[in-house]
């Protein structure tokens, strides 16, 4: 920890804050000269602050700094308490010396007065249901033509394409692609957006790799617990020479994220692609009017099977000219 904290006035601030953390304040702890007056009297005076930092040393010490970042008057620490949960500290001081602290909370990571976040599985969840809308999942790894036919279908039907690759490129001036955890936060935005959707009667198309079967799992149940088909598609080029050209010359234009990919990357997860029985799979080596007709007519089965269940789909369109079976 005090190599991590030390140097500017801010982080000098926040690294005793983190003592106090850890429980190493000294029964004599100068708290009032640390604290702006007019932040003293906020919050009750400085020895509110001296008992919830106590109280919080009690149940999170010992402490165990993981990461700082610190912008002019301002610093913050992630830390990690002995029951390994994630917490957060930030400090705020004075421009000036002695460079009092003006602000500062320590919370969790996730604040405990959020709603609480969307659990892994949506089977009982009480969500409007009967809407007859759908959700298609579009899965293969890089280079597999799925974003090219996802988009191609969500025009079609008049349905919102959501892609991983625009989220976490939008997310790349914010250090998202050196995030360890990158995965996880598109999963957690795409199921987000799937639940919106679907929230509200309307269906959605999901673009991503789709190799993680708990994710696959996790998506099956929304759209079972929102009275949603649930439509998963595979893509998948069956020519090795020509997934490497889409893979090693591709330009996408996607802000924030690469245009050419690894072929060995995308090679090695192929080979590793966990099998999905219950997906379509269309093969993008074909001509792209093909796939996209061959998704779209699958589709357009799941939505009649679904109709004889008492679904409509509406939010599905039948397309102009397809024949009812």
């Amino acid at each position: 920890m005090d190599d991590l904290v030390a140097g500017t006035p801010a982080l000098t601030r926040l690294r005793w804050l983190l003592e106090g953390l850890s429980g190493r304040w000294s029964a004599d702890v100068d708290v009032a000269g640390a604290l702006d007056p007019g932040f003293a009297a906020r919050i009750g005076g400085a020895s509110a602050l001296r008992d919830i930092t106590d109280s919080r040393a009690a149940g999170l010490a010992p402490i165990r700094v993981v990461g700082v970042d610190a912008d002019g008057t301002a610093a913050t620490a992630r830390f990690r308490t002995r029951d390994d949960d994630l917490w957060v500290s930030h400090v705020e001081v004075e421009p000036e010396a002695p460079h009092r602290i003006t602000l500062t909370h320590t919370q969790r990571w996730v604040p405990d007065y959020l709603t609480p976040g969307l659990p892994a599985d949506f089977t009982d969840v009480p969500m409007p249901s009967g809407s007859g809308a759908a959700l298609i999942v579009f899965g293969g790894v890089p280079g597999s033509g799925k974003s090219t036919v996802s988009e191609r279908v969500g025009a079609a039907l008049d349905v919102p394409v959501f892609a991983l690759d625009w989220l976490l490129g939008a997310l790349s001036p914010f250090g998202m692609r050196h995030r360890t955890d990158i995965m996880s936060i598109g999963d957690e935005l795409l199921t987000t957006l799937a639940y919106r959707e679907l929230s509200a009667g309307r269906s959605a198309i999901l673009d991503t790799t789709s190799e993680d079967p708990d994710v696959r799992a996790r998506w099956a149940s929304l759209a079972s617990a929102a009275g949603a088909a649930f439509v998963p598609v595979v893509c998948a080029c069956g020519v090795e020479s020509l997934h490497r050209e889409r893979v090693e010359t591709r330009v996408r234009g996607i802000p924030g994220w690469a245009d050419a990919g690894d072929w060995p990357n995308a090679r090695a997860r192929l080979a590793a692609f966990p099998p999905w029985p219950d997906a379509l799979l269309v093969d993008t080596a074909r001509p792209l009017e093909d796939c996209v007709a061959t998704v779209l007519d699958h589709v357009d089965r799941r939505r009649d099977a679904d109709a004889s269940l008492g679904l409509t789909m509406r939010s599905v369109p039948a397309r102009p000219g397809s024949a009812k079976r």
